[in-house]
């Protein structure tokens, strides 16, 4: 069921899975050429033991396939207040090195990129890819690394949309 709510009258539904919290992510994956980093918000803390983060990405997305080639993806936290990660994500996935140009990065000896103006990282080992019959799959991973930013007080951005029909 796609609805467009710029259109049609939003459902009560919509209006209600709207404010679940979330919050956005630059992911970025793959090495050299094959790199690749793009803006992404359903993102969730699977579970505690092994500690498994879940990213769902729309099944068209060209990064997914990276991600399962990879073996790895490295979740960037935005930070609050931060538009210069978002402008330069925001509108589709980046491969190659566009991906990381005009961006202060480091790599990580397992191949993951940190991008230094996020306010954290976790790195995961690629575990499952998940396609449920919808618009996205759900990327699973082990969490194998991870920290706060040089800027140990930032704080994630958070945000809740309009509705729940579009990003």
């Amino acid at each position: 069921m796609i609805i467009d709510s710029t259109v049609e009258p939003v459902l009560p539904v919509l209006r209600a899975v709207g404010k679940i919290p979330s919050g956005l992510f630059i992911v970025t994956t793959g090495t050299g050429p094959n790199q690749s980093a793009m803006l992404v918000s359903f993102v969730q803390q699977l579970s505690f033991d092994p500690l498994c983060i879940g990213v769902a990405i729309h099944k068209d997305r060209e990064i997914g396939d990276i991600i399962e080639k990879s073996g790895f993806f490295t979740l960037n936290i935005c930070a609050a207040g931060d538009k210069d990660l978002l402008r330069k994500y925001a509108r589709h996935a980046l491969t190659g090195d566009v991906a990381t140009a005009d961006v202060r990065h480091r790599k990580l000896p397992q191949g993951g990129i940190v991008l230094l103006e996020a306010c954290a990282f976790v790195h995961c080992c690629f575990s499952h890819r998940l396609s449920y019959h919808a618009d996205h799959e759900l990327f699973i991973g082990i969490a194998q690394e991870g920290d706060l930013s040089e800027n140990a007080a930032a704080k994630p951005m958070v945000h809740t949309r309009h509705d729940g029909s579009k990003y």
